[in-house]
């Protein structure tokens, strides 16, 4: 049986590249890249699969290359990120003239506009994936070009494909090769053991909010069933801790339910993290889901100001943010929220704004990211029409390692600035430092705080 290899490549910094999304980890938290998790299970129903993670075992580069070329497979799957593009385009070069008769596919979000510029011309890469939920890539290893969707590809004459379409309402995936992912060291600060799985219900996102690629990529849901199937996996693996990378757990508020409700029923016994919206997690939701498992919801905040909010079509307000928190701790849930600063309206008065709402709002965790141009979304259309951003970047980190671009108001020092203030007014209180320690409940809880503060400081101030 011919090998597909699946390959996050190293880098010189922690680099995450997941779901169409980049970026340098805040903190020394590396999930499972989703993208790789969710093809290993559709390569595996017709090639053997191995897997390559250079990133999070940090390889160097020449290690890495060595023990891609050993694997000898008959494709490569890579990821790429906006924030490690130089260094992912270096190495997938290497990995050409290493295997030169190798497919080489890459999937990442620096492919979501102009894909098809990076298959032609003198690129190492043959392909590009714009769905992993897809069995569009099986269609491409068989050469049966006629019926590939969703990716840009050069043909077995040499031109340039790239067409898009092919997606229903409802998909389901074989079961993912967790096992695969198992033997690496992937880490995220809100699971609650060292050894977790990540998944989704769903692919993409109905909402818009302007600054996201998850919008854009359309929306569809899985047959709760096949959920299921993919969780009593997990579960036979002896894994509890599951973080579902549906981009808003309850979107599609029926299969969210059924999700929950067949957990409940099954006795899966398992603990769990997701993402959501205020304006989502109604009060019987957040029950539903607490009764399910999940102990940590990770809302998207943004802003502390309702203009922001309004501009970037959030369809919340503050208001909403702030009781969908207090309920979420009422019935002892945790929050995580995730804000956004330096967008092009961001003045000195919303970022203050934002301040103020993060010491006062009853978060558990918060992560502060910057405004970035990401291909595909309409900020990158607003900042290159303002001047903000030029027309051609495609190097950009959100996690604030390096500011992508000014606002109309702030300068990219003051942006920066701005971040730090922003970490430092919601982790160095007295109050919450005391409130983290109280709530350790384990030795692993211990050593992730600790692994995790250290590295947060590090990262916004010695950088």
């Amino acid at each position: 049986m011919k090998k597909v290899l699946l390959l996050n490549p190293p880098g010189r910094r922690l680099y995450i590249r997941d779901y169409f999304c980049s970026k340098v980890s805040q903190a020394d938290y590396i999930p499972h890249p989703l993208d790789l998790v969710m093809l290993s299970g559709i390569l595996s129903e017709e090639y053997e699969v191995e897997l390559l993670d250079a990133t999070v075992s940090r390889m160097p580069a020449e290690k890495a290359l060595s023990a891609a070329s050993a694997a000898a497979p008959f494709a490569v799957v890579s990821m790429f990120g906006a924030a490690s593009l130089e260094e992912d385009m270096e190495f997938a070069r290497a990995l050409r003239s290493a295997l030169p008769a190798a497919k080489l596919i890459g999937i990442g979000d620096v492919f979501r506009e102009k894909g098809e510029s990076y298959v032609s011309g003198d690129s190492p890469l043959d392909a590009v994936l714009l769905d992993f939920t897809t069995r569009d890539v099986l269609s491409y290893l068989r050469s049966d070009f006629g019926a590939v969707m969703n990716m840009a590809f050069r043909d077995g004459a040499g031109a340039v494909k790239t067409p898009v379409g092919g997606r229903g309402r409802q998909f389901e995936v074989p079961v993912p090769r967790h096992e695969l992912f198992a033997v690496y060291d992937y880490r995220h600060p809100f699971v609650r053991a060292k050894r977790f799985a990540t998944t989704v219900i769903d692919y993409g996102c109905p909402f818009d909010c302007g600054f996201c690629v998850i919008g854009g990529l359309g929306y569809k849901y899985r047959k709760p069933e096949n959920v299921l199937e993919e969780l009593r996996r997990i579960r036979s693996l002896g894994i509890r801790e599951v973080f579902f990378h549906t981009q808003t757990f309850g979107a599609h508020k029926v299969s969210a339910e059924a999700v929950c409700r067949g957990i409940i029923e099954e006795g899966l016994d398992l603990g769990w993290v997701c993402f959501s919206r205020a304006d989502v997690t109604t009060p019987p939701m957040l029950d539903l889901m607490k009764r399910a498992g999940c102990h940590t919801i990770i809302y998207g905040v943004e802003s502390g100001s309702e203009e922001i909010l309004k501009a970037y079509h959030k369809g919340y307000t503050v208001r909403d943010i702030e009781a969908a928190v207090a309920y979420a701790g009422s019935i002892g849930i945790r929050t995580a929220g995730t804000f956004i600063l330096g967008l092009p309206e961001e003045t000195r008065e919303t970022a203050e704004a934002t301040i103020a709402l993060v010491r006062r709002i009853g978060l558990d965790f918060a992560s502060f990211n910057v405004a970035v141009p990401r291909r595909g979304t309409g900020l990158r259309k607003s900042a290159i029409g303002l001047g903000l951003a030029d027309e051609n970047v495609s190097v950009m980190d959100q996690s604030g390692s390096e500011i992508a671009m000014p606002t109309r108001s702030l300068t990219r020092e003051e942006v920066l600035a701005y971040r730090r203030r922003a970490v430092a007014a919601f982790y160095l209180r007295p109050g919450y430092v005391l409130g983290r320690l109280m709530s350790v409940r384990s030795f692993h809880d211990m050593a992730n705080y600790a692994r995790q503060a250290l590295a947060l400081v590090k990262n916004t101030w010695m950088n």
